[in-house]
């Protein structure tokens, strides 16, 4: 019980920052926006659970794999239009490195379980990578701006997500697991999934602001 609980609150909240981005209509601003695509993408790829489709392992790995490629270029789009300068440029070569990567390994060995863990790997390096580094560069500042307040909270939530991600992907990707192992991934995985899409929420909530658009941490 606790375990459907947790499952369906954590892909009910995927759809809140999504929410919170066009109630507040700060949908002009490409990187709030990309925030709740991003989010909504994690929520509609366990919708099939809500349709009593989480069953079909067929469609639900045909998912997985499609979402295993966007993920990666969709949180690096975030870091990309919440940036300037040279962070900017810096995410820019990461976002087109991933996808040539990602267009070798389809070629290579196809869209299989095989490229998803490389695609998946890399993905997830640079995003702690960027989040992490979003971060120090947050506390580097004294004074904040709306938007910077607001990253704050979204990156810190991408270190949480991405970093509980890392044992998930060990024992799911790197070391298959089956059984009990398996189903307490699933359960961390929607533990995390929750509580990072509200930390992502409180702060659009408390934050986010239709003046804030075009920013960045090199502008006050």
């Amino acid at each position: 019980m606790f375990y459907f609980i947790i499952s369906n609150l954590a892909i009910a909240f995927c759809f809140v920052p999504i929410l919170l981005v066009f109630l507040r209509r700060i949908n002009q601003d490409k990187a709030y926006l990309s925030i709740g695509v991003y989010w909504m993408a994690n929520g509609l790829i366990n919708v099939p659970i809500w349709l009593g489709l989480g069953d079909n392992k067929i469609l639900q790995n045909q998912i997985t794999l499609l979402y295993n490629l966007l993920d990666g270029p969709l949180v690096l789009l975030i870091f990309y239009f919440s940036s300037a300068g040279k962070r900017k440029r810096a995410v820019m070569y990461a976002l087109l490195g991933l996808i040539a990567l990602d267009l070798v390994l389809l070629g290579w060995k196809g869209h299989n379980f095989t490229s998803s863990t490389v695609i998946i790997g890399a993905g997830t390096l640079l995003a702690l990578i960027f989040s992490t580094e979003g971060i120090a560069q947050y506390f580097r500042k004294m004074e904040h701006t709306h938007f910077e307040n607001a990253m704050g909270f979204v990156y810190a939530a991408l270190v949480f997500d991405y970093g509980i991600f890392i044992i998930i992907y060990i024992f799911s990707y790197v070391n298959k697991v089956k059984g009990a192992e398996s189903d307490a991934n699933f359960f961390i995985y929607y533990l995390s999934l929750l509580l990072s899409v509200m930390l992502t929420s409180f702060g659009l909530l408390l934050h986010a602001r239709p003046s804030s658009l075009s920013p960045s941490y090199n502008r006050n």
